[in-house]
Formats: C-alpha cells, structure tokens, sequence
C-alpha cells in the first residue's frame, strides 16, 4: 500500500494531514481531519483488503475489541469501515509520547511513576477483560502518556483475541513481541487474562529496572530466558524500591501462571497496598520540616524578649526579683 499524501481525502470523509506512524499488521496510522465535523482523528489504514486473509480479519477484529471498551485508560474507536482497497478505524486522537520513547529518554521512571502507569494499565486491563477482551500485545510502544499527569492509556488492539471469536493463531504457534511473551504463550499452549499480567510484570520490571528482565542476541534466546531463568532481582539493581514493590512483579513474572495474580483487579489492588519508598521518604521529609517548624514557633513562645508593658506588669505584680527573671 503506498503511503496517501496530505491533502488526500479517504473514504469521503477523512482529510489525511500526516503520518504517525505504522501500525500492526501492515497498517499504517494517519492525523487526519473529518472534513464534516472538523474533528481531527487517529486513522488507521490496512492495505489491499481485495484478497482476505488473517490480517483482514484480525484489522475488523480490532475494531470490535476497541468498540467494546468504554475507559479513559483505552483508545476509543469513532469509526470504522471499508472502502473498494482498503478498511480503516479512526480512533480517539492521543498527544503525547509513548512510554517506549520515555524510557529511552530517561532510561528508567521513579517507583511512583511506575506505579501509577501501571495502576492505569491494570484499571484498563481490568475493564477490558471483564468484557471478554484479551490485549496480547502490551509492551511500552503500544502504551501512550496524555495529558499533564501522564495518564497511561492502552493503544493497538491488532493482536486482541475476543472471547467470542474463534483462534486464528495455529495451537503450537506464537504471536506478539518476545520480550514480553509469556512462558505458556512461547510455547504455544492455550492462556488467558494472566498472560496480559506477565506482559504486564515485565514492563513494571522495565520501567523500574530501566532494562528488560531478558534481554539476549536473539528471539531464540530471549524466550529461552523467558521460560527457563528467573528475572535478576530488581533490588540489586537499585536499592530504592521496596520489598512489597519487588514481591509483586516476581509473582506478575512466574513462570506458572497459577502463580500469578488471578486478575487485573487482584494485581492492583496489591499495587494499592504497596509502599513507595521515595513517597515515604517524602513524607518523612515533610514531617521533619514541619516539627522544625513547631520547634521554631514553640521556641519563640517560650524564648522571648519581654516588651516594655510585661515587664512593668511583673514589677508591679510580683517585685523587681520577678522582672529580673522574666528578662532571662
């Protein structure tokens, strides 16, 4: 398919401004305005759709996983439809980077921040899963931050697997990005929800670490790493992270599924329960300063020169001995 040039009107109705960039099964991802409702929009284009094959299949399939979904941690889809060549999606239109890009600015993100990224990614997970939608494609390409606070929200649903639909994938067959391939997925056997909460650990793993838990000089080797070695502790990498923060990205990265956290809910509500460790130093901090504070308030209560009228009160009242120790 041949990259469409500005200006190009698609579909009737889409006014293609530039390129972001490419998407998964041969897409590729466009800003472009609706010229009817002058609303700029996310539109992602498939190829030469006259000849269906699975990547026809799995781009509609896409569009049903994001139209079922309705949270502010997912892409929203606004249209899809096919056109003579081609079947295209306009989604939500997202500023900002991806967590893929703010990693290799800044290498690793402090505990809090990746934390609360991965607080939103499980709330989405959660919200998705409970609709019968399987992501299988979660690593920080495919994850955006919008908005002043960072929000994280889950883009790409080329690879989703509805609860309804039948398998494309042959049983002994893997899909997806190996880094963050499940050890059940690598070997082609059947997986459910867990499988994205690996995807999940290792990104945590990532973003605190500032490397992946396997990394190697091939695939072969990175799956090899993936179901048969234990990732590198994260406190011996960086002594800031605490031991509850560790806990739960070694059990989000078992090897056993029934290892894992049951669910996206289950997973959270330990992130919760988490202490951060430069929050707490933080607090601490505060803490400190504020008893400072009171130290200093209390001290010029007490520790003070007597004005002109206290003195003469205390002449009067109890004799000059009382003034005298009242100026001390």
């Amino acid at each position: 398919m041949g990259a469409f040039a500005p200006k190009t009107v698609f579909a009737s109705r889409y006014e293609i401004l530039s390129v972001l960039g490419r998407g998964g099964m041969g897409g590729s991802v466009y800003r472009a305005l609706h010229v009817g409702l002058r609303k700029e929009v996310a539109l992602k284009i498939l190829g030469d759709t006259t000849i269906v094959n699975d990547g026809d299949v799995r781009f509609e399939r896409e569009a049903r996983a994001i139209a079922k979904l309705d949270h502010p941690s997912c892409v929203r889809i606004l249209d899809y439809g096919r056109t003579k060549r081609h079947q295209f999606i306009a989604m939500q239109l997202l500023e900002g980077p991806t967590l893929a890009a703010v990693l290799k600015a800044e290498g690793r993100l402090s505990s809090a921040r990746a934390v609360q990224v991965t607080k939103n990614l499980l709330s989405a997970l959660a919200h998705a899963h409970g609709r019968g939608v399987l992501h299988r494609d979660i690593k920080p390409e495919n994850v955006m931050l919008v908005g002043e606070g960072g929000r994280a929200i889950l883009i790409d649903f080329g690879l989703a697997h509805l609860d309804d639909d039948a398998p494309l994938t042959a049983r002994g067959m893997c899909i997806g990005s190996p880094s963050y391939l499940a050890p059940e997925r690598v070997d082609g056997l059947p997986h459910d929800e867990r499988a994205d909460l690996y995807a999940i650990g290792v990104m945590l793993y990532e973003m605190l670490a500032g490397v992946r838990p396997f990394v190697g000089d091939s695939v072969a080797e990175i799956l090899h790493q993936c179901r048969s070695r234990p990732a590198r502790p994260l406190r011996a990498i960086r002594d800031d992270i605490s031991v509850p923060l560790e806990s739960v990205v070694v059990r989000a990265l078992s090897k056993d599924p029934a290892r894992r956290f049951a669910t996206a809910e289950d997973m959270l509500a330990a992130l919760e329960d988490v202490p951060v460790l430069e929050q707490l130093a933080a607090s601490a901090s505060s803490e400190a300063r504020e008893e400072q504070a009171t130290t200093m308030i209390l001290g010029n209560l007490v520790v003070h020169e007597p004005s002109l009228w206290s003195r003469l009160w205390y002449r009067l009242r109890f004799g000059r001995w009382r003034w005298t120790a009242a100026r001390r």
